[in-house]
């Protein structure tokens, strides 16, 4: 399998929301931020926008490109702080009148925070075709309040099953599992809890990361972290407590080990597909090349389906327009649907090594290419059309840290899946009202 440039990515990252977005990098002098007044001439209008992760030749070819394509518009972007210092850095700017014309931010629960400020400039109606064409879950995860804050970007990330092929042929299991009553079947047949091998990983610990792969179940079952309002919790249900008990009977029954293979800060569990020690995982494109480098034959699938089919956690990242000069919003928005098309879209990602935000971008030269050389690829962007991304809420980093927090105690036999979820729901109402 040809190896293709790939992040890996550790729970804190996805904390954030940071699953192989963009970010960006810059290397201008200066504070580098547009005044309300922002820079502008007779030869064209210049606007700053500030990013957390791309090198500097990828900045620099998107800010040519928009040029190229928009004549007399001036793309000026600049790296200025680690992902978890970004949030901090926006909100200082925005308080002191230096913040810049458009954020490339790397999580959408932030938007909410930054409107709060009153310079967060509305997209409604204004990138209603680059909207339009992302795929559902991404689309709806822009929209707070009513408002559109943002527009998502290409780069996105998103988990599959990955299962080993030499361990399911010894097992005599023909194809990965198609639901998650298989999947439990499955991982039965793939358990010898005397030889410390089982069929499935399941998350332990306290990180975010146990919330977003624990969240596929729960949409497969036909529940959601919020209500359609997202003013309350709506995870306490039904189709909660099952998704949660698919994940203790599988510790239960030695059909996943009952300890953590998180290691160096990276939450996700790689090391144990990596090791043989588990036959399946939930996982992300970050993981292959750990995979490969350990030799494992692996393969990849869509999550298994439940009651209400399938489904799987995306991360996003999204551009905001900030209010700065006319001029600068006007130039700051062209920006934002340049980035939004089909072409730069699939260019994006595929210099990212993440995936479209868009089923059009698929059609592009850059995707196409990137299809023919992993075709692994296709499988995680299928997976788009049926996922979601994390609530838009200020207060969906508390709501996640008791969700997980809860989680962690059932699968340790601590608490059953109701008791636990009910505990997750009354911190997780108590943090959206707080939030106002």
């Amino acid at each position: 399998m040809a190896a293709i440039v790939r992040k890996v990515i550790g729970a804190g990252a996805v904390a954030l929301g940071v699953v192989l977005t963009i970010g960006g990098c810059g290397g201008s002098s200066g504070s580098g931020a547009s005044s309300p007044s922002g820079p502008s001439s007779g030869a064209g209008t210049t606007f700053t926008y500030w990013t957390s992760g791309w090198q500097p030749d990828q900045i620099a070819k998107v800010d040519a490109a928009f040029a190229k394509s928009h004549p007399g518009l001036h793309a000026k972007g600049q790296f200025i702080a680690s992902s978890d210092q970004y949030l901090p850095k926006v909100i200082a700017a925005l308080r002191n009148g230096t913040h810049p014309t458009v954020l490339l931010t790397q999580n959408p629960s932030d938007l909410p925070q930054i409107a709060k400020s009153g310079k967060l400039v509305p997209l409604d109606g204004q990138v209603e075709a680059e909207t339009d064409a992302l795929y559902p879950g991404i689309r709806e995860s822009l929209f707070h309040q009513g408002h559109q804050l943002g527009l998502a970007l290409a780069g996105v990330g998103d988990i599959v099953l990955f299962y080993n092929k030499k361990a399911f042929k010894a097992a005599g299991i023909a194809r990965p599992p198609a639901t998650w009553t298989e999947l439990a079947e499955d991982a039965r047949k793939l358990s010898d809890p005397a030889k410390k091998t089982y069929g499935f990983y399941v998350p332990l610990g306290e990180a975010e990361w146990i919330t977003f792969a624990w969240s596929p179940l729960l949409y497969a079952e036909g529940g959601t972290l919020l209500n359609a309002e997202g003013t309350a919790t709506a995870f306490n249900s039904p189709a909660g407590v099952k998704a949660l008990t698919t994940w203790t009977d599988l510790i239960k029954n030695k059909s996943a080990p009952s300890t953590s293979y998180a290691q160096a800060g990276s939450f996700d569990g790689a090391p144990a597909f990596a090791s043989g020690a588990v036959a399946m995982i939930a996982n992300g494109q970050w993981a292959i090349s750990t995979f490969e480098k350990a030799g494992i034959d692996f393969g990849v699938a869509p999550l298994p389906k439940g009651a209400a089919g399938t489904s799987t956690s995306i991360g996003i990242g999204v551009a905001a327009l900030l209010k700065t000069s006319d001029a600068e919003q006007k130039a700051g928005l062209e920006f934002l649907k340049f980035l939004g098309s089909p072409e730069q879209g699939a260019l994006l990602a595929a210099q990212n090594g993440g995936l479209p935000s868009s089923p059009a971008q698929l059609q592009q030269k850059a995707l196409k290419d990137r299809i023919a050389e992993d075709p692994t690829y296709a499988v995680f962007a299928d997976a788009l059309r049926t996922g979601k991304v994390r609530p838009i809420t200020p207060a969906y980093n508390a709501i996640s840290q008791s969700l997980w927090t809860q989680i962690n105690a059932a699968l340790r036999g601590e608490k059953t899946p109701a008791e636990a979820l009910a505990q997750a729901a009354r911190e997780g109402d108590a943090a959206l009202k707080s939030a106002g």
